[in-house]
């Protein structure tokens, strides 16, 4: 496999028209006399602030990316993937602005989450993350409640402040780490105009996943506070 190429230039024009920090690869390029051909091409934010979470990062993917000249121009885009990666500085501020009964701990191999009551620890339950009704929730799979038996973690039921799938947008991948929590969206393939509206049109298509009806999507990532 090809290693990443990448241009500062392509990275200023990208940011300015993003109006953010971006980072622009891919691993072969074709066309002459300017390249009107892309493969493996890779978009990197270095993190997003949302109305629902902030995110630690979020990476676009394409398969192809391909300019086609006319009236007007065109990009036509094939496999498109979404990848963000949430840490649990944003999942911590999230649970003390609700004041929530319970605790996120982004494991190494799961998500862990402790229930106490005024300070006492109750339960701790490791769960994995299902998509239900195009909503993350978090379903335990096991679990230690002051020696109840084990079938009472089937009644709790916690949702991941994230925004719901949108269209035929799929969940096909979950990579945890500790501290950390990444997950990867296929995409529709798609070919997009070259005209005015085409920024906000490119956001909702590449990033499905972030409703701008709640606002706040593409926003440079808060600094902790």
């Amino acid at each position: 496999m090809s290693a990443p190429s990448g241009s500062s230039v392509i990275d200023q024009l990208v940011s300015s028209y993003f109006e953010q920090p971006v980072k622009v690869y891919w691993t072969k390029s074709s066309g002459l006399p300017f390249p009107d051909r892309f493969e493996g091409a890779r978009l990197e934010f270095a993190g997003l602030a949302t109305a629902w979470m902030d995110l630690k990062q979020v990476i676009w993917h394409a398969e192809r990316v391909r300019f086609i000249p006319g009236l007007p121009a065109r990009f036509e885009v094939t496999g498109p993937r979404l990848e963000i990666a949430v840490g649990q500085d944003a999942i911590d501020r999230w649970l003390r602005r609700f004041e929530l009964p319970y605790r996120i701990e982004l494991g190494a191999e799961a998500l862990i989450i402790h229930t106490e009551i005024a300070g006492f620890p109750i339960a701790q339950l490791e769960a994995k993350l299902a998509v239900v009704n195009g909503w993350f929730v978090l379903q335990p799979k096991r679990a230690t409640i002051l020696g109840v038996p084990n079938y009472v973690a089937a009644l709790f039921r916690a949702y991941l402040p994230l925004p719901p799938l949108t269209g035929s947008t799929r969940l096909v991948d979950i990579n945890h780490a500790p501290g950390l929590l990444r997950l990867t969206f296929a995409l529709e393939d798609f070919t997009e105009d070259v005209m005015p509206g085409m920024l906000a049109r490119v956001q909702k298509r590449l990033m499905p996943t972030l409703d701008p009806t709640f606002g706040g999507l593409l926003s440079p990532r808060r600094k902790p506070t």
